[in-house]
This record gives C-alpha cells, structure tokens and sequence, in this order.
C-alpha cells in the first residue's frame, strides 16, 4: 500500500514526464529538405513558377525542385506532394524574383513571404536579370548555398556598392506612405555566382528604374549602411572612404519641404600616381560625390520613387493629409541640396614619391 505521503511525489513525477513527450512530432534532419534559395516568377498565364534551390552534398551542389500554380502557396504545395522529404522553408535566405515580375507587381509575393508561418523576415530580396533559369541554376562549387548569402554579407563578399533589403524592410515600405526601397539586381556571373548590376527603384511595389553601383553607395550613405569601400577620383587615384556620416537639416517653407543634407567622409588616399596634393585629391572627391548624389536625386524625383527615405525625415511637419500625398505631390517638389566634407586621414598605405623620403635627405 502506497503512503498518502508519496502521492504528491508520485504525482509530480507522472507531471514531469509528460513534459518529456513534447518533441514527439520532431523529425530527424536527414529527413527534411532545406531550400536556402526561393525563385519567383510569375508567367504569361499569371500562375506563379516556383523553384527552390536544396544544398545536395551528395549531388556536391544543389538540387532544384519546381511547380506551378495559381498561388504561391499551393505551388509549394505541389513541391512537397513530390518530394521524397519534409520541405522546410525556415532556412530560406534569398528570394529571387523575375525581372518581368518586379515591373508588374511584388506586393503579393511579399505578402506571402511575411504571413508564412515557416519562412524567415530576415530572408533578402533580389531581382534577377536576364534568363532567368540561368541565373537562379548557376553553380560554381559544392556550397552554392553559400555562395548566395554571402554575396549579401556584410562580414563576406558585401560592399558599399551592393543594396541589401530584407522581407520585413520590403513589407514596410511597401506600406509606407513616405519611403521606397531598392531592390539588389543580378546577373549570371562568369568568375563568380552573381554580377551585381546596380538596383532597381521600386515605388510601392513595382520596379520603375535601375541605379547604377556609383549611386548605390550614396543610397547607402543615406540610408547608414555603408562600411569601407573605394573611390577612383580620378583616371591615376582612388581612396578609401572609411567613415561616412550624414546630418539633415530640414525645413517646411511656404512653397513645401526643404533639406539641406551634409555628407561627412573620412578617407585615405591608396593610390596617387600623379603626386597630387591632398587638398587637390579632397577636392576631386567632394566634386565626385556632389555630383552623384544630384543625379540619384533627380532620378528618383523623376521616378516618384523617394527610395531615400527623406518623407520619413518630414513626417512629423507634415499633417495625415500631407503625408498620404507626400510621393504623389510634395517629394516632387522637394528642395534637396546636397554638401560633402572631405577629411583626409595619415595613410599608412601611401606609396607615392613625395610622401616618400629619399636617401640623404
């Protein structure tokens, strides 16, 4: 006979291995197939052509599994009826969408990609240009799959002239009555997995225009994203921007919203053939970059697409009323003038002749 006092003992331990029966549903990883790329194109008769890229060691490369289908979510569907294994879209870190379709409409693919339970926010957006089958199937080695996100990455492959967008940024703009956003353009590489060939201009949720790599690294000085990278200033010299920082001045005058953005660089000189004086070469670069801002500017204004995100800068002097008409009417009239200020920092891989001491001097 068991003692009374034993019973809340036992009670206890009947309660603690039930909560060991929680992962009765898990299933082995060799089981599972895990897509790290996810193409997107929608066809002439408007069904969605869906291709996952699955890392494959065993092929020492990737395989590709496709469908097609009135939705996004019943093509995926047909994937998984076909496949030997469980399909797990958590791992997914690129969307790559058709040309042809990011001119049309993405809202709906960012939609889907946003309310699926089983896919990541953090995954990145890319268009790809040209065949599209040819870029997404290109491969170079035995990790493809790593290849993809690391092209994007800020501790790999990633430099100041490449965008990176995320889901949840895409939705959010997508949403927001006073930004855009740029979208990452790929080509089928020849040395490498991916050419980058600039961004396209997205305003709401259809691609209206391309940037070229120059104007991307303003977009992301305006935007805080930029780390290292170099500036040819001129045919015989280039630096190295290692610091940029951006202050706004904005004001809402009678005729609508002006801002003055001052750009703050930190550079130092790598190359200088020409034995130029720095005050010379900080000139050049002031000028370059002056320069490049006020031709991204006036695309983007003639685009209607604020991809800088400037209305966020003037939400709070502008009413309800204002900021839902903020791309269609005042983004048009902005008044947006651009200043650089060049700092030119000791570089300790200056090699050229008058920083140089010779012999006996």
């Amino acid at each position: 006979m068991i003692r009374r006092s034993f019973i809340p003992v036992i009670l206890l331990l009947c309660f603690l291995s039930a909560l060991l029966t929680g992962c009765w549903d898990t299933k082995d990883i060799n089981k599972r197939l895990m897509p790290v790329v996810m193409g997107v194109c929608k066809e002439k008769n408007q069904n969605y052509r869906i291709i996952l890229q699955i890392p494959s060691p065993e092929q020492k490369g990737s395989q590709y599994m496709e469908s097609s289908s009135a939705t996004i979510t019943n093509a995926i569907d047909n994937i998984r009826t076909k496949a030997e294994k469980s399909i797990d879209l958590l791992h997914i870190r690129l969307f790559l969408i058709c040309e042809e379709t990011a001119e049309k409409d993405i809202g709906d693919i960012i939609d889907y990609a946003i309310q699926a339970n089983d896919i990541s926010i953090k995954g990145l957006l890319a268009i790809a240009k040209g065949n599209f089958d040819e870029v997404i199937h290109h491969q170079l080695n035995a990790n493809p799959e790593l290849s993809s996100y690391d092209f994007f990455s800020e501790q790999a492959g990633w430099t100041p002239e490449t965008t990176i967008l995320r889901l949840w940024e895409a939705y959010r703009d997508i949403k927001s009555y006073t930004q855009d956003m740029s979208i990452p353009i790929l080509t089928k590489g020849t040395d490498t997995l991916y050419n980058f060939e600039g961004s396209a201009i997205i305003r709401v949720d259809k691609m209206v225009g391309e940037i070229s790599r120059e104007e991307v690294l303003i977009d992301n000085i305006f935007h805080e994203k930029y780390t290292g990278g170099t500036i040819e200033v001129a045919d015989q010299s280039s630096v190295m921007i290692k610091q940029a920082k951006i202050r706004h001045n904005t004001v809402w005058t009678a005729s609508g919203p002006q801002i003055k953005s001052h750009i703050k660089l930190k550079v130092e000189i790598l190359e200088n053939k020409n034995s130029e004086s720095e005050e010379k070469i900080a000139t050049k670069l002031k000028e370059t970059v002056e320069k490049r801002a006020h031709k991204l500017i006036t695309q983007l204004k003639k685009e209607g697409a604020d991809t800088l995100g400037i209305g966020q800068l003037f939400r709070k002097k502008m009413s309800d009323e204002q900021i839902k008409d903020w791309k269609q009417h005042w983004y048009l009239n902005l008044d947006h003038e651009v200043t650089v200020e060049v700092t030119i920092l000791n570089s300790i891989y200056l090699k050229s002749p008058n920083k140089i001491k010779k012999p006996g001097k």
